[in-house]
C-alpha cells in the first residue's frame, strides 16, 4: 500500500497537534542546552553530535519513525553518558585496584612456565597468531553493533514472524526490553568503575603492579596487532576517545554478548549465533589484553543479573497495565 506524502503530512500534523507544549520543545531544549555545555567544556566532537541530534530527529520525524526512535534512544543515552564520565569520574572514582585482579587471575588461573607462572593474558602476548589477532580484532570491534543488530532482528523481524518459541506479539512486547537492558548495564558498569575502580592487564605489562597513574592514556593493547593486518590504525583511533582507563570490571565486551544469548533463549531464535560470539569475546578479551579473566566473570555476572530483573520488571509492568501476552504456541 503506496502512502502519499500528502498523507504522510497529515499524520503527522496530527501527530504535533496532539502534544503538549512541554513534549514540543523538551527535546529541542535539551539538545541545545547539550551543545552548549560541551561547547564550554571544549568537549564538542562530531560522534557525541550525532549521539545528541540523531534522536532529536527521530521524535520530531513523529509516529512513522517513532520506533526506531524507542529503539535507538538508550543507545544514544549510553553513548553521551559514557563520554560525560571523562568529566566528573576523577572526582569519585575510589582506589583503583592495580595488584589485586592480576594476582587473583594468577593464583586460580596461572599458567606455570619456565619462566614461572603466568596470568592467562601475559601466556597469550607470546602466543600469538595473525588468524587470531584478525578473528578475536573484528568480533572486538563489531561487540556493541553485534548486540543491537540481535536486538533489532527480534524489535524488527521476530516481532512479525515469531519464533517457535514466541507468538509475534509476544516478541513485540518483550523487545523493547532488550535496549533498556543494555542502558542499565551500562548504567552499573560505569558505577562499578568508581566504587571498584580497576586496571586493565595491559597496564600492568606497561606500567607494573605500582600506584595508579591517572594521567595514563587508553592503549589498543593486542589490538594493535589487528591494526597492523589491515594496515590502518582502526582500533588506535576508537580507543583514543576511551573516557575511562581504569574500567576494566566489569567486562562490558563480555557482558553484551551474554545477555544477547539470554535473550535468543528467552524468544527461541538465535542461540547458535549468540552463544558462540559470546564465547569468542570471551577468548578474544584475554587474547588482547584487555581484560582479565575475574573481569570475564563479573561481566557475565552483571549479564545475567540485569537481563533476569529488567525481564521480570518488564513482565510486572506488562501485568499493571493489563497488556495480555500471548502464550507460547506461535499458532495459538
Amino acid at each position: 500500500m503506496t502512502i502519499s506524502s500528502e498523507n504522510l503530512k497529515q499524520e503527522w500534523l496530527g501527530w504535533w497537534q496532539s502534544l503538549n507544549f512541554t513534549k514540543k520543545i523538551l527535546p529541542l531544549f535539551l539538545l541545545i542546552s547539550y551543545g552548549i555545555t560541551l561547547n564550554h567544556l571544549h568537549g564538542l566532537r562530531s560522534d557525541l553530535v550525532v549521539s545528541a541530534l540523531m534522536p532529536t530527529l527521530l521524535y520530531y520525524l513523529g509516529p512513522r519513525l517513532y520506533p526506531v526512535f524507542q529503539f535507538t534512544l538508550p543507545l544514544f543515552l549510553t553513548s553521551l553518558i559514557y563520554d560525560s564520565q571523562r568529566y566528573y569520574s576523577d572526582y569519585l572514582r575510589g582506589p583503583i585496584h592495580v595488584k589485586e585482579p592480576y594476582e587473583f587471575d594468577k593464583v586460580f588461573f596461572g599458567i606455570n612456565t619456565a619462566a614461572g607462572k603466568l596470568t592467562p593474558n601475559e601466556w597469550f602476548q607470546i602466543h600469538t597468531h595473525p588468524i587470531l589477532d584478525f578473528v578475536c580484532g573484528v568480533a572486538y570491534i563489531i561487540f556493541i553493533s553485534f548486540y543491537v543488530g540481535v536486538a533489532a532482528y527480534f524489535r524488527f523481524w521476530a516481532s512479525r514472524s515469531g519464533t517457535y518459541l514466541r507468538h509475534p506479539r509476544s516478541i513485540l512486547l518483550r523487545a523493547p526490553q532488550m535496549m533498556w537492558g543494555f542502558f542499565w548495564l551500562n548504567m552499573l558498569g560505569y558505577s562499578t568503575y568508581y566504587w571498584y575502580a580497576a586496571s586493565p592487564p595491559w597496564y600492568v605489562a606497561m606500567y607494573g603492579l605500582g600506584p595508579a597513574k591517572l594521567d595514563v592514556l587508553a592503549n589498543v593493547a593486542g589490538c594493535a596487532r589487528f591494526d597492523s593486518l589491515i594496515g590502518f590504525p582502526l582500533f588506535a583511533s576508537w580507543y583514543g576517545k576511551s573516557a575511562d582507563v581504569h574500567g576494566a570490571i566489569p567486562s562490558l565486551h563480555i557482558a553484551y554478548p551474554l545477555m544477547a544469548v539470554y535473550y535468543a533463549f528467552r524468544f527461541g531464535a538465535l542461540k547458535k549465533l549468540t552463544l558462540g560470539f559470546y564465547f569468542l569475546m570471551c577468548f578474544s578479551a584475554v587474547y588482547l589484553n584487555h581484560h582479565y579473566l575475574i573481569d570475564i566473570i563479573w561481566g557475565s555476572t552483571y549479564a545475567i543479573v540485569v537481563a533476569f530483573s529488567i525481564d521480570m520488571i518488564w513482565n510486572e509492568q506488562l501485568k499493571k497495565a493489563g497488556i495480555i501476552v500471548p502464550g507460547d504456541d506461535p499458532q495459538s
